[in-house]
């Protein structure tokens, strides 16, 4: 069972329509600590739009895109990231576009009581970025 929840809305001020999109946590916040985690919640974030206002799937790349950049990706990296077909493809494509840094910061982080925005924890595997790398090389 999830231990957070998105809530996506499509409000009209002033300056037009405003896609705004937030989450709840039941566990110690994760993205303020890893990167990595930061994009697994951005997938789930635009997953949520997609689904909840399909008339605006562009609105959820740039927001997407935004909010990678914000966590210090870079915008054209953006795309490549939510061009991944599967869940599996998401984290290898994550695992790949962060830094040695980022990774040990998402290791580290005691997923008892931080929020995994991941649908598992096989990044913590002691073989995944072999696995992960085995991948890149060959991603068919």
């Amino acid at each position: 069972m999830p231990t957070f929840s998105i809530d996506v809305r499509l409000l009209q001020t002033h300056v037009g329509r405003v896609l705004e999109a937030e989450h709840t946590t039941e566990k110690k916040e994760s993205i303020e600590r890893s990167i990595f985690q930061g994009i697994g919640l951005l997938y789930h974030m635009v997953d949520e739009i997609a689904r909840r206002q399909p008339n605006y799937a562009r609105v959820g790349v740039d927001f997407f895109n935004t909010r990678f950049y914000g966590l210090g990706g870079r915008l054209d990296i953006g795309d490549v990231l939510l061009s991944a077909d599967s869940w599996k493809v998401r984290m290898y494509s994550a695992w790949i576009v962060i830094d040695k840094k980022s990774r040990a910061e998402a290791l580290k982080l005691d997923y008892s009581k931080f929020q995994n925005y991941w649908p598992t924890l096989d990044f913590c595997a002691k073989d995944w970025s072999a696995e992960v790398e085995a991948w890149m090389n060959d991603p068919n």
